[in-house]
């Protein structure tokens, strides 16, 4: 969820832009699906799943990154 926070660059108070980004763990899950047998695309499912993908919050004015959130 976007958090409010003064950005440590630009000095201003924001609203954070998160954006999701495959981490650590979208990828192992591919990975353990795809030895599993799902070949036909199915291994790609995590990628799809925004629960399953890192978060990248940064400050919408100077486009800094403020914070990442990693699963693994």
């Amino acid at each position: 969820m976007p958090v409010q926070v003064v950005c440590p660059y630009c000095g201003n108070r924001i609203i954070t832009v998160t954006s999701f980004v495959p981490g650590a763990l979208t990828w192992l899950l591919c990975i353990t699906l795809f030895l599993f047998g799902c070949v036909l695309g199915c291994c790609f499912l995590p990628f799809c799943i925004r629960s399953l993908m890192d978060v990248k919050h940064s400050c919408p004015v100077c486009q800094r990154e403020l914070f990442y959130y990693r699963h693994l």
